[in-house]
């Protein structure tokens, strides 16, 4: 078969093509069949272009008729420039003929069933290869006529096998030993009518709760699974698989099967420590929809939708409407009451937004909040007398409708407890069923809800409701550990908890005035660790969309997508891969001990928050560091958000930060900014003219883009917080440069006259600071110099 590249070849977010390698690497060295013998199989090679392209080559299919083993995988590792480097198995049968090399999904990795090629012990010769069988391979006359082949190729007749009920004998097709269909039938059928087995084996009693039930049931499933055809007594997805023999059993067989294979599917990831929320006890659907064609008269309750294919078991559940609420709040959240036809439903609540509406995005499912928050419960249950625990999300959207809960300290829709300092660590583990934290294509007409995910239906009815709940209970979020000190804004308490996120996708109902919940709030956990997790609002960036073309509108609100462990946690809050998608007032609260490898912020009032203290927290006294930061279409990319400890910090190094901006900012209040302190790289193609410091702070920008640290100006103009090197040419007439405060200002300025002519060069400080006591400084001469460091409040020449 062929392998080929993407037909637009491969892209970066912003459209770019991209280039590097993807290796596919086989899991087994060779193959063998009785015509070809041997053949080692190899990796091959993919170099990508300029193009984000590369040439089409033919691979040995997985499945490749007369091979074995078969159902082995490859292994893909994909090196592409610009991107964290990513490995997974997949499979590549002949079936697919021509493939897109980035359409082949992940699957388990294997090396296949290997089945012995009976032979002489020579090699065959290759179907493409002339080679005289004298030459190769075995002699034309090796082989008798009992044989299974010869050098020749050609094959005898092997002798019949005794048939018999002895040893050494074959049965035949009547032999007493094989049992026939109708027995099959009869012990289904028995098995059917036993209560018991059936609970046992999660066909509809409360005993599917229990793991431990299936454990209990071996017989029965043995004696099902062999009226299958199956003969190891293992019950799994495959035997809804139709092979003939269970065909012959009918419907009850299949709703039998049918019913198996999906216990089946739930239970096999399950250890002890691990909650599914699918699993029965908790049954939660993942069975969210979405739509980009919604449609509601203003003023009714009506909702249309030419693709929604509405069913009658739609009606209860939970759903939204973008561009259908009041201006603001902005999504229309109910419920569905009553279903018209596939493309028609009544909804509880009526379009408010005072005009009517078209091509909304609409999103519906079963609320799975009761589902989720049982299996979190069933998870801290097994905390008590453990330490690990995992809630496992299948790759499904889940929507969670649910109102928030305080009850336990914190402010979610899915809370969980805090837990005693005293005591032994707990690990609290959100697990998704998927790869990596999804980027948005701005390309897209309808939310990212890839993979393992969470869709939140709620948001505030207005500003001064989000206020008064944040209040009193901190800030919202979907998955929602307690708030330090058990209470919002009191003195630091935390819990002895490692709140974990892996894997997992969250949606946030949109909000253009930023009144959404957040993602997930950990701040009174003592630890922390996100691990890809993608999150943002339901928000479309492709025109007409105007979803995220105002971002500083997200300002009116003060939602938070993403809080870490507050100041004064435990040492240990790592995050190596986070998406926000868009849709926040802040995007992410960053505390110290953070140790962050990627981070990519898009469409928000403030891309990172750098927390000093917030919410009765201690200030901060440890640095927070950052690799890679991508924050785009930010009002403000970075912001400073309460002084640290003694009134310094927080302290944040950025190795980079890429933005294509022409405005790139670090914002907060002015005390915030004087105490923090740090380093950022800021990289991307943006503006070093359109570079600001809201005020004056110990954080230091870099050009990382520049291929010179020297800026020569030939007029009056103000140092930048991105200048180091100075050369004026004053030969057009005297030039002023302007220092900007000294105030923590870590930055050393280098002023040098670069031109032969009697004009001045005149350095002068901001308002009535001085530069080693004098008010300013001359520049007479070509090539007289200056650099300049600040002592805190005034300029020093050295």
């Amino acid at each position: 078969m062929t392998i080929a590249a993407p037909a637009n070849g491969y892209r970066t977010l912003d459209g770019d093509y991209q280039t590097g390698t993807i290796i596919l690497t086989p899991s087994v060295r060779e193959v063998v069949s009785a015509e070809h013998g041997i053949i080692a199989v190899g990796e091959v090679n993919f170099t990508i272009g300029a193009s984000g392209s590369f040439p089409s080559k033919a691979v040995l299919p997985n499945d490749a008729e007369g091979f074995e083993p078969v159902g082995w995988t490859y292994r893909l590792d994909q090196l592409l420039s610009n991107e964290k480097a990513r490995s997974y198995n997949v499979s590549i049968p002949a079936s697919a003929g021509t493939v897109d090399l980035s359409t082949l999904v992940e699957v388990e990795a294997s090396d296949g069933v290997v089945v012995s090629v009976p032979g002489g012990g020579g090699h065959g010769t290759p179907s493409d290869t002339v080679v005289d069988e004298v030459d190769y391979g075995q002699p034309a006359e090796a082989g008798v006529s009992t044989t299974y082949s010869r050098g020749d190729h050609t094959h005898g007749t092997p002798a019949a096998p005794t048939a018999g009920t002895t040893a050494g004998t074959f049965a035949s097709g009547d032999d007493s030993r094989i049992v026939g269909a109708a027995q099959k039938a009869s012990n289904l059928a028995d098995l059917t009518d036993k209560p018991t087995a059936r609970g046992n084996l999660g066909l509809g009693t409360a005993a599917t709760q229990d793991v431990a039930a299936f454990d209990a049931a071996g017989a029965a499933a043995s004696a099902l699974s062999s009226a299958a055809g199956y003969t190891d007594g293992k019950i799994s997805a495959e035997v809804t698989r139709a092979d003939g023999a269970y065909d012959a059993l009918g419907a009850a067989a299949g709703a039998q099967s049918a019913a198996i294979a999906d216990a089946a599917g739930k239970y096999r990831p399950l250890q002890p420590w691990v909650f599914d929320v699918t699993a029965a006890p908790y049954g939660a659907k993942g069975d969210a929809k979405v739509v980009a064609d919604g449609a509601m008269t203003s003023g009714s309750t009506t909702l249309t939708s030419a693709t929604a294919s509405f069913q009658p078991g739609d009606v209860g559940k939970a759903i939204s409407v973008k561009g259908a609420a009041i201006n603001g709040v902005t999504t229309l959240v109910t419920t569905i009451v009553a279903r018209v036809s596939s493309t028609q439903v009544t909804l509880a609540a009526s379009n408010a937004s005072g005009s009517n509406l078209t091509g909304a995005v609409v999103i519906w499912g079963t609320d799975d909040t009761a589902a989720i928050q049982a299996a979190v419960a069933a998870a801290e249950a097994y905390l008590v007398n453990h330490t690990y625990a995992q809630v496992y999300f299948p790759p499904l959207p889940f929507v969670a409708a649910g109102s928030l809960n305080s009850s336990k300290s914190g402010n979610g829709q899915i809370v969980f407890g805090p837990y005693a300092m005293s005591g032994d660590q707990r690990t609290l583990h959100f697990a998704g069923g998927s790869i990596g934290a999804p980027v948005r294509s701005w390309l897209q007409t309808v939310p990212l809800a890839s993979g393992a995910c969470i869709i939140s239906l709620g948001v505030y009815a207005s500003t001064s409701a989000q206020t008064a709940d944040i209040n009193a209970h901190g800030n919202p979020a979907v998955i929602c550990g307690p708030n330090e000190g058990s209470g919002y804004g009191t003195a630091a308490n935390f819990s002895n908890m490692l709140a974990a996120i892996t894997n997992l996708s969250i949606v946030t109902t949109h909000s253009s005035f930023g009144l959404t919940y957040g993602a997930a709030n950990f701040w009174g956990c003592a630890k922390t660790h996100i691990d890809g997790l993608s999150y943002g609002t339901a928000g479309t960036v492709a025109s007409p969309s105007t979803d995220y073309s105002s971002p500083g509108v997200f300002g009116t609100g003060l939602s938070v997508g993403l809080l870490l462990s507050a100041p004064g946690n435990n040492d240990y809050v790592k995050v190596p891969d986070v998406s926000c998608n868009g849709g926040y007032t802040y995007a992410m609260f960053a505390t110290e001990h953070m140790k962050m490898d990627r981070f990519m912020s898009l469409y928000g009032w403030a891309g990172i928050v750098i927390v000093g203290t917030y919410a009765g927290s201690v200030g901060s006294v440890h640095a927070m560091k950052i690799d890679s930061a991508s924050i785009e279409n930010c009002v403000n990319e970075v912001y400073i958000m309460g002084a640290g400890s003694g009134g310094i910090g927080p302290i944040v190094h950025i190795d980079q930060l890429s933005t294509e901006s022409s405005t790139p900012n670090i914002a907060g209040q002015a005390a915030h900014m004087a105490a923090a302190r740090g380093k950022i790289c800021w990289t991307g193609i943006f503006a070093e003219s359109g570079l600001t410091h809201d005020n004056p702070t110990g954080i230091v920008s870099e050009d990382g883009q520049a291929g010179s640290a020297v800026r020569e100006i030939s007029a009056s103009a103000t140092a930048r917080p991105i200048d180091r090197v100075l050369k004026v040419d004053a030969a057009d007439g005297a030039v002023t440069v302007s220092l900007p405060s000294a105030v923590s200002n870590l930055v050393a300025y280098t002023i040098v006259k670069a031109d032969a002519s009697a004009n001045a060069v005149t350095i002068d400080p901001s308002g009535g600071e001085t530069i080693n006591g004098d008010a300013t400084r001359d520049l007479a001469a070509q090539w007289d110099a200056v650099t300049l460091r600040s002592d805190g409040s005034n300029w020093i020449a050295v």
